[in-house]
């Protein structure tokens, strides 16, 4: 890996899940097979964006907003409408909510990660 990944204590969360990594939008793109499930982004440039993001999509949204982090932030990062849930570094428990994610993830939830087309 010639790059430093954000926030390294994600992986050991998904543990035993195998990813791999993309630089993609921007971001570091955690990918299993053909699903990104999450977004890495920690820049300096636009810090209020810095954060992880979850991949959903419009049909679970709603509830895994409810369990994970409701955000007043939305992002449209592939334009597509209600698909990526943002939790922020900036939270105090911003490290207790990614890895609530990561264990749904581990739980086998389907509702987190998108297909890439």
């Amino acid at each position: 890996m010639d790059y430093e990944l954000p926030y390294q204590f994600v992986l050991k969360e998904l543990h035993p899940i195998r990813v791999s990594i993309r630089k993609m939008f921007g971001c570091y793109a955690l990918m299993q097979d053909n699903k990104i499930l999450m977004l890495l982004r920690e820049k300096e440039s636009q810090p209020e964006f810095n954060g992880v993001l979850v991949a959903t999509t419009p049909d679970h949204f709603e509830t895994l907003q409810q369990e994970i982090h409701t955000s007043r932030m939305t992002f449209d990062v592939d334009g597509a409408d209600k698909t990526w849930i943002f939790i922020s570094e900036d939270l105090e428990d911003f490290e207790e909510k990614v890895k609530k994610a990561c264990m749904m993830l581990r739980n086998g939830d389907e509702r987190i990660g998108k297909v890439v087309k």
